[in-house]
């Protein structure tokens, strides 16, 4: 079987082009060796190639291992033809610079670089274990609004960071995205592929002025007529994106690239509502897209941050309402006291209790048919007290029959319960971060939770654009309200510590949880610092 490097689609060792998108396909990992000297050599004493991955415009990519510690990479190799055109290797160079420079968890990570004997370049980057976006679309046909927001908010925060450092993609496309499940999260994304990227800090033109790079489906209009481009392009793939996941197709597909481009260009774009009216697109999800997707720049959001604000407000409307993984929220309370758990005995007098605690308008009137069950339970066993033979003498005939005793006055309610919850208020220095308990999202600081009164750690982990993710291990014992300091990527590392705690009267607060970033062990070297 040979495998498609922009589609990642198996397809019979027969077929030479992939036939959905005209990619030329590789060789068959069984034979490739054959063929291809690298496969099984070590580049530079320390990286063994195993595979080839695939192939692109630029190059090859190939499993790899370090021949030291064991890790598994992926190392990517110039070809040969682009190597003496000197702008293409360049633009190999802007590759690895961007990715690396770029440091963010949706970011592919870049750890070394270096020349071979024959002179074609390589870098080494991680290795990614998961399928393609484009796969996972395809095989899906379309995902629904909630995951096709998980996934594009991911992306555009790993574009951000990138427009931060001065960096656009230009070639955004659901092939250059990876979907991966990481730390228990699914649909964790990281972006690949920063051939054609633009970095406004390189001096050097590496394309001539109106020269057209990118894939057609994803390229927006100013960037498909040569104009002056910006970090907007990427904006204007993402919706193009963005538009696949929830339709199953692009927004414009013509019979040649040129069609296609000339599509983007002058032709109005149709609403996914009418596009897939099955898929049930939500409107405020649909104003979004067709926003994104606005002819001129200035018309669409002005960065990944103002569109992460809209999906995520849209996220909130449409989301099911549901309560998070481990975060107990109060209802009101009646000033009766909170509803008994206990299962009373049917039939007894607890149930009728148990049904008093419940509401105080109808508390009057049960506390009557208590007394009236109660009067009834002691008249039937007076009557058959008088209905027992007795072996005595009967009395005289005038003799005084006792009444009946008084019913007992009901029981006063039992007291209040406390309350087996606690109250944790999560805040960051600066505010804005996202909290999460593993995999779940519980919302933005300053954050008010409501939480089992246990003694077992839950771990909370905070995360901010800019900043380095922040974990938290908190027992939530008594209720207790949290400050973590975020540090900036290029600061030095602090301890994270706890603003106050308030404990329980006449009991001592234990010192807060604090946490040191891990530090990064490894041997491989980073040209680009």
């Amino acid at each position: 079987m040979k495998t498609c490097a922009q589609c990642s689609v198996n397809y019979p060792d027969a077929v030479e082009f992939c036939p959905r998108d005209g990619s030329k396909l590789p060789f068959n990992p069984a034979t490739q060796a054959l063929f291809d000297p690298l496969i099984g050599s070590t580049i530079d004493g320390r990286y063994i190639v195993e595979a080839l991955l695939g192939q692109g415009g630029m190059g090859y990519v190939y499993a790899g291992r370090h021949a030291i510690i064991d890790k598994r990479v992926a190392i990517k190799v110039l070809r040969k033809e682009p190597a003496a055109d000197e702008s293409a290797a360049q633009r190999f160079l802007v590759e690895a610079k961007a990715a690396s420079k770029i440091g963010h968890q949706n970011i592919v990570d870049i750890t070394d670089f270096g020349v071979l004997p024959d002179g074609k370049a390589y870098f080494v980057m991680e290795f990614l274990s998961g399928p393609t976006l484009g796969k996972l679309v395809h095989e899906s046909g379309r995902l629904d609004a909630l995951r096709a927001i998980t996934i594009t908010v991911q992306i555009a925060r790993g574009l951000q960071a990138a427009h931060d450092k001065g960096i656009i993609h230009r070639d955004l496309k659901p092939e250059n995205i990876f979907v991966l499940e990481r730390d228990g999260q699914k649909d964790f994304i990281k972006i690949v592929d920063f051939g054609i990227a633009k970095d406004k800090e390189h001096k050097k033109k590496l394309t001539q002025a109106g020269m057209v790079l990118g894939t057609p489906e994803y390229m927006s209009p100013e960037q498909a007529t040569g104009q002056p481009t910006d970090h907007r392009v990427d904006m204007y793939a993402l919706g193009c994106i963005l538009y696949e996941m929830l339709c199953g197709d692009v927004p414009y597909r013509g019979d040649t690239p040129t069609k296609t481009l000339t599509m983007h260009v002058f032709e109005k774009i149709v609403p996914p509502s009418q596009r897939a009216p099955d898929a049930k697109v939500p409107p405020q999800l649909e104003a979004v897209v067709l926003k994104v997707l606005s002819k001129k720049p200035n018309d669409r959001y002005q960065d990944m941050r103002e569109l992460m604000g809209a999906l995520e407000q849209v996220e909130r409307e449409i989301r099911p309402k549901r309560e998070p993984s481990g975060v107990v929220r109060t209802m009101p309370r009646t000033s009766s006291g909170p509803i008994r758990t206990s299962t009373p005995t049917p039939g007894s007098t607890a149930e009728a209790l148990a049904a008093v605690e419940g509401g105080g308008k109808r508390r009057a009137g049960l506390y009557a048919a208590v007394a009236a069950a109660m009067l009834l339970a002691a008249g039937v066993g007076f009557a058959v007290t008088r209905r027992k033979p007795k072996e005595t003498p009967p009395p005289p005939p005038i003799a005084a029959v006792a009444p009946p005793p008084a019913p007992a006055a009901p029981p006063p309610p039992a007291p209040a319960a406390e309350a087996d919850d606690v109250e944790l208020v999560l805040d960051t220095k600066p505010p804005g971060a996202e909290v999460f308990e593993g995999p779940e999202h519980l919302g933005t600081t300053p954050l008010h939770l409501r939480h089992p009164k246990v003694e077992a750690s839950v771990t909370y982990v905070f995360r901010k654009l800019g900043f380095r993710d922040e974990t938290l291990p908190v027992v939530p014992n008594r209720d207790k309200e949290l400050m973590v300091e975020l540090v900036v990527k290029d600061a030095p590392p602090h301890k994270v510590a706890s603003r106050k705690s308030s404990a329980a009267p006449g009991r001592t607060a234990p010192p807060a949880a604090t946490k040191e970033p891990a530090k990064r062990v490894t041997d491989l070297r980073n040209p680009f610092e």
